[in-house]
């Protein structure tokens, strides 16, 4: 359903994303909660992704591997820290793709319903600092995210 609207203010340490989706909020959840759904649709242009872990609970971990047509290997991971059914995920978010390890930044994702049976995620990462939010935002993030959502609505209209 279009593009996702990125929001990145001068001098805060957030990113908020917005992006409408033509389904129902279950549905959402459970395609982006379910490892055998989040594999068809979590694809980079031209990547392949493998899901090695998505325990979408309290406690619970994820790790997903990207490969690049080069054959250049991105792991993104985490630990989610709230799974609330069919609302709401609260996990850390990482990517070894930056230049320096350690950029930890905490994502809200809250899934809100619209008329019509179509679905609003809102997310909002928080970054340790401006510098750390910048380097995402520059690492490609944008367009990356945009390829996985179009993905995800294919995913959708083909789910029961």
């Amino acid at each position: 359903m279009g593009k996702a609207t990125v929001t990145a203010e001068p001098g805060q340490a957030t990113i908020h994303i917005e992006r409408v989706f033509d389904a129902p909020r279950e549905k959402v959840f459970q395609a982006m909660t379910t490892k055998e759904i989040v594999q068809k649709w979590w694809l980079g242009p031209g990547y392949t992704v493998r899901i090695e872990e998505l325990d979408a609970r309290e406690g619970g971990r994820w790790k997903f591997v990207q490969t690049a047509p080069d054959g250049k290997v991105f792991n993104f991971f985490g630990t989610y820290h709230e799974v609330t059914a069919p609302e709401r995920v609260i996990e850390t978010f990482e990517f070894d793709g930056l230049p320096e390890r350690g950029h930890v930044s905490m994502e809200k994702m809250e899934l809100h319903e619209l008329p019509g049976g179509q679905t609003k995620l809102t997310v909002t990462s928080t970054f340790f600092s401006v510098g750390d939010r910048d380097g995402m935002l520059q690492s490609g993030m944008e367009d990356g995210m945009n390829g996985t959502y179009d993905a995800l609505d294919k995913v959708l209209a083909e789910m029961d």
